[in-house]
């Protein structure tokens, strides 16, 4: 305990008490304390501004905090907003892309009055550098047989090649073993419409057996001649993109582009139509 008191530590320790009492006091009696009060302030003043400063900022952190988490929020609600929208957005385009499917088909039908239809959907194709060949889901049972005509959006795609029970298969004009009797609705110029592979992938047919110099246009629709036992007379069947003359065989080649298969793609192609009973065309 005595070298407790007689250490450094007690005697500047009691030296800043007595200061701390005395100080105060003694300028008190001089009338001095304002100034003191004033140092004091003025010392101190930096620190409160601080004090204050760190406050603020605090204070900014956490609005920040709570706006953070209330952006997030709201954030998360106009996500599950939006995904509602374009689920809506892609039903009404299906509706929209169906009510145009079956007006077209309507339309034909006043048109065509004899024509019956049985509607498939696709629900696959063989693979290949085009989708020539298509599955749907309507067969034997559903009254389709081989070489019924299958439109896609009132125009032909194709023909049934191949039924089962509840399925069949839709073989495209742009296949080489399709083969079509047509003529030129502008010149009445007949010909026959075949596929070629060495240009499906183009999505184009070629129209032969016209004689040279036959008139036939670039732009012409190209419509069936209802001749042989697959298609009726007068369906759209594509519009000629390009015209040649051979030298070889002096007769004319027209290129056509189907109208099934235009430039959005064959692969676009999800709902046909199956035509199972029309009248025979004869003159």
């Amino acid at each position: 305990m005595k070298s407790y008191f007689n250490s450094k530590f007690f005697y500047i320790i009691t030296f800043l008490t007595l200061a701390a009492v005395i100080i105060p006091t003694v300028l008190c009696t001089m009338g001095l304390s304002p100034i003191f009060r004033n140092a004091v302030n003025t010392a101190l003043t930096p620190l409160k501004k601080l004090s204050v400063n760190a406050v603020e900022k605090l204070d900014g952190y956490a609005e920040y905090i709570h706006s953070f988490d209330k952006l997030k929020e709201e954030n998360a609600k106009l996500k599950e907003e939006n995904a509602d929208l374009k689920e809506e957005v892609h039903e009404f385009r299906q509706l929209e892309e169906h009510y145009e499917w079956i007006s077209e088909y309507l339309e034909l039908k006043m048109e065509r009055r004899d024509f019956k239809f049985e509607p498939a959907r696709v629900c696959g194709n063989e693979s290949g550098n085009y989708s020539s060949v298509y599955m749907l889901d309507r067969g034997s049972l559903n009254g389709v047989t081989k070489n019924m005509p299958v439109l896609s959006s009132g125009v032909v795609m194709g023909y049934i090649s191949d039924v089962g029970l509840n399925w069949s298969k839709a073989t495209s004009i742009l296949e080489d073993s399709s083969s079509v009797g047509v003529y030129d609705e502008r010149s009445g110029v007949m010909g026959v419409l075949e596929g070629d592979y060495l240009i499906a992938s183009e999505g184009l047919c070629r129209m032969n057996y016209l004689e040279e110099g036959a008139d036939v246009e670039v732009g012409d629709r190209i419509l069936t001649a209802g001749y042989g036992s697959v298609y009726p007379r007068g369906l759209t069947v594509g519009y000629v993109e390009r015209v040649e003359q051979s030298e070889f065989s002096r007769t004319t080649i027209a290129y056509v582009r189907p109208a099934a298969f235009d430039l959005s793609g064959s692969d676009k192609i999800s709902e046909v139509m199956i035509i199972t009973d029309y009248e025979s065309y004869s003159e």
